[in-house]
């Protein structure tokens, strides 16, 4: 079972999900907004992929972060993240609940590639 994490505005997850619709495959969407995000899964993910390819710092939500806790973020980068889940990058996937070293966050020709084989 694929395993999509991200959100339902984000184009990236919209294009994964009508992919996957559109070849058929099963799948399972975790929305942040609705979706309690652990502790362990957070650790999990950036264990496999790495804080620099999970973390989104282009994003709105790390621009609006106050200077203390950017300051502080490799201090506090779990709860920081935890309570800001739009700074990562989207959409994570997990296959049989685990993460994919070769299927870095976000959705292309590679992602395809991988699924399909």
């Amino acid at each position: 079972m694929i395993n999509i994490y991200g959100l339902k505005n984000c184009d990236s997850c919209r294009k994964a999900s009508k992919w996957l619709d559109n070849n058929g495959l099963d799948y399972n969407f975790y929305d942040f907004k609705n979706f309690s995000l652990s502790d362990s899964l957070l650790s999990k993910w950036i264990e496999i992929h790495s804080l620099e390819k999970i973390l989104n710092k282009r994003s709105t939500t790390w621009r609006n972060l106050s200077e203390s806790l950017k300051n502080n973020f490799e201090k506090n980068y779990i709860k920081i993240i935890i309570k800001n889940p739009s700074l990562i990058k989207r959409p994570i996937w997990e296959f049989k609940n685990l993460p994919e070293r070769e299927l870095t966050p976000g959705f292309g020709k590679v992602h395809q590639n991988f699924i399909l084989k």
